[in-house]
């Protein structure tokens, strides 16, 4: 009879074993900005027969708010379309006649600090460089031109009283390189007052 009851609890708790297993939920996709979860918490009336303690499900954290570094991707992606509109719709009058050229650069800045890129000037074209922050953002953003080799030396800049659009080579202004090879310069976007995201466009056309 002993015998038959140690036998019978084995299997008792092998059960429980498998059924803990086979009742544990995947971990939802992690990703690196994002911050844990804290609407999923264990379940204080879990019936103990279960095994396990049964966890809430919060939902999709689109609802729920609790996927930080995605809500920051969507607040930065709406960020820089309303950076892209309101380029858009300045260039045709600090552009004029010119395309966007290159990939837009891009950055969230704290008050004080800069953001670089490089860009290519090519011989027989010109071009203007467009700067912007939405309302709420930077207030005041300064940018420079440095030029090879050390990009130390300035080579042009945005106006005092750009704000939150700074320009380089604005209209007929535009930069134009004489020398006959393409060469690398570095942008250096400041932000000067406030705090907050921030988008860089260059503009070309042919002389």
């Amino acid at each position: 009879m002993r015998k038959t009851l140690v036998t019978a609890a084995t299997l008792v708790t092998a059960a429980v074993v498998v059924a803990a297993c086979s009742s544990k939920k995947p971990n939802p996709p992690v990703t690196p900005t994002a911050t844990p979860d804290a609407g999923a918490e264990v379940e204080a009336g879990a019936p103990e027969e279960a095994g396990v303690a049964e966890v809430e499900d919060a939902g999709p954290t689109f609802f729920t708010g609790g996927d930080a570094g995605g809500a920051v991707a969507l607040g930065e992606a709406a960020l820089d379309s309303a950076i892209d509109l309101a380029v858009t719709t300045a260039a045709p009058k600090l552009a004029p006649k010119m395309e966007k050229e290159g990939a837009a650069g891009r950055a969230t800045l704290k008050e004080g600090e800069h953001f670089g890129m490089m860009i290519t000037l090519a011989p027989n074209r010109c071009y203007t460089i467009i700067a912007n922050s939405p309302p709420g953002n930077v207030d005041k953003l300064d940018v420079k031109l440095y030029g090879p080799p050390l990009f130390n030396v300035e080579a042009g800049k945005s106006g005092a009283n750009d704000k939150n659009m700074p320009v380089i080579g604005k209209g007929t202004a535009a930069l134009c390189p004489i020398v006959p090879i393409a060469v690398p310069y570095k942008l250096d976007v400041a932000a000067t007052k406030g705090a907050g995201r921030v988008g860089v466009h260059v503009y070309a056309r042919n002389k």
